[in-house]
């Protein structure tokens, strides 16, 4: 019986009957819905299966995949590039989503070295594991013979490298630029002699003082000349130091510092961040070291007392046009020596100084032996900025000798308040004219213009005053750059 019929003629009163057909009639039904349900599941599966083989042709058929892999190997070079900011975890995601598209993209991704020569930065706290060791592997293979720049952080003392290094080491003929920071010199042992050849640039920091003699691939790294070393007993590592240009150095002992630097006879610009010597040492019996080719220096001495002019008694710096003194207001200032050491380098254009324990006097006795200096930038020197320097700097054409006669740019951080702005006034017109003036001259002057005034005081200093505000105002009208306050 069709279920709609019986329904239609069931009567409003059910016997047994009837209703057995009814749970009969219920079950073919329900069993037609799963068989329909069924039917509707294995059409849907076949509706998204070929859906997915038109999705595979379309892909198939696209422009990209019409590409042969050179082109598409530099469109993967130009999106590895266009990451910023520019940084190396950034790259690494891009060159790792590229090659996970599909086989055709891992495989030209795989095999374009340059794709992988992104810094391969290795920082482990424990002994690495073998599968790290594989993924390390595997990323330096992909570089081929690609020069590749490598970072290694090892923080604890009792991680054993092992293979990782080996693995790492196998490379050392390709690396361009290597930073190391790791418990112990050792680990260079790994490393096979005279493999160096493309490094160019090299920062290593550890604590290490024992196993220097370990360092010695760098003596024939011939193409290495910046380095960065936060290390003790710098002196005695194993470098090419006669052929580094650029040297960026952290020790505590400003006599290794001093070491080290008289070693770099091709050495053109560095940096050191040490201590100052406790006693005054006996440098009598050094001899004078010139460095004929160093034009910038910068020395920083980050600890209270002590001497710092010892640095530059055995020196001679012909070519230097830019030094950076970074001091402490409790340190010793030994200006006899220093003078000394300005005779023999008498070519500084840029002298900056900061937290200098100077005086005024000793001020002036460094710019009385700097005929060249165009900018003087000094900062917390609050015992030297006073009337008398300011009278010092004063120019007059009747003096027979003008301190610092090129001096074009002065900035003063934290002056204080031992000057008046009348002095500071008066250096200022003694040393501005506009170029109306200067034709009135009856003869040029034998001091530079300035260009630039920048002096701020102490924070408890007295406002400007207006007459002094107005003074400026006219200043920076007639084209001074001012700036009192």
């Amino acid at each position: 019986m069709d279920p709609t019929n019986f329904l239609n003629a069931l009567p409003t009163t059910q016997t047994s009957e009837s209703r057995a057909q009814a749970k009969l009639l219920i079950k073919a039904a329900e069993a037609n819905i799963a068989c329909i349900e069924s039917q509707m599941k294995d059409l849907e599966r076949l509706r998204d299966q070929e859906r997915g083989i038109i999705t595979r042709l379309w892909m198939a058929i696209a422009p990209v995949h019409q590409l042969p892999p050179e082109l598409l190997a530099e469109i993967f070079l130009i999106v590895h590039e266009d990451v910023y900011p520019f940084s190396r975890k950034g790259r690494v995601q891009k060159v790792q989503a590229l090659s996970q598209v599909c086989a055709f993209w891992r495989s030209v991704a795989h095999t374009t070295p340059r794709l992988w020569t992104e810094s391969l930065s290795v920082k482990v706290d424990e002994t690495p594991t073998a599968d790290y060791v594989s993924f390390v592997k595997e990323w330096l293979e992909r570089s081929a013979l690609i020069q590749i720049p490598v970072q290694l952080k090892i923080p604890g003392k009792n991680v054993e490298m092992g293979p990782l290094m080996d693995a790492v080491a196998t490379t050392a003929h390709r690396w361009k630029r290597a930073i190391f920071d790791i418990p112990s010199l050792s680990i260079f042992c790994s490393i096979p002699p005279d493999s160096l050849k493309s490094l160019k640039r090299l920062s290593l920091r550890s604590a290490d003082a024992k196993h220097h003699k370990d360092t010695q691939p760098f003596v024939t790294a011939g193409r290495l000349r910046r380095v960065s070393l936060t290390t003790h007993r710098t002196s005695g590592l194993l470098m090419p130091w006669s052929q580094l240009t650029h040297m960026n150095v952290i020790d505590t002992s400003p006599q290794e510092c001093l070491d080290a630097l008289v070693q770099c006879t091709a050495i053109v610009s560095a940096k050191f961040e040490t201590m100052a010597w406790q006693d005054f040492p006996d440098m009598s019996q050094r001899p004078i070291t010139t460095l004929a080719r160093l034009k910038k220096l910068c020395v920083e001495f980050c600890t209270p007392g002590g001497f710092i002019v010892p640095f530059f008694v055995c020196l001679a710096l012909p070519a230097l046009a830019t030094l950076t003194l970074e001091l402490d207001i409790d340190h010793t200032w030994s200006s006899a020596e220093f003078t000394q050491f300005q005779l023999r380098s008498p070519n500084i254009e840029d002298l900056t100084i900061e937290r200098s324990p100077m005086e005024s006097d000793d001020l002036l006795a460094v710019l009385q032996h700097a005929p060249l200096l165009v900018s003087l930038h000094m900062e917390c020197c609050m015992y030297c900025f006073d009337n008398s320097f300011l009278d010092g700097l004063q120019y007059s054409p009747a003096q027979a000798v003008h301190l610092a006669p090129k001096l074009e740019f002065l900035s003063w951080t934290y002056a204080g308040v031992g000057f008046d702005e009348d002095a500071l006034d008066a250096m200022i017109r003694s040393r501005w004219w506009t170029d109306e003036q200067l034709l009135a001259f009856p003869s040029p002057p034998r001091v530079a213009r300035l260009a630039s005034v920048d002096i701020l005081c102490d924070d408890d200093a007295d406002n400007v005053s207006l007459e002094f505000m107005n003074k400026m105002e006219e200043y920076r009208s007639q084209g001074l750059e001012i700036s009192v306050s």
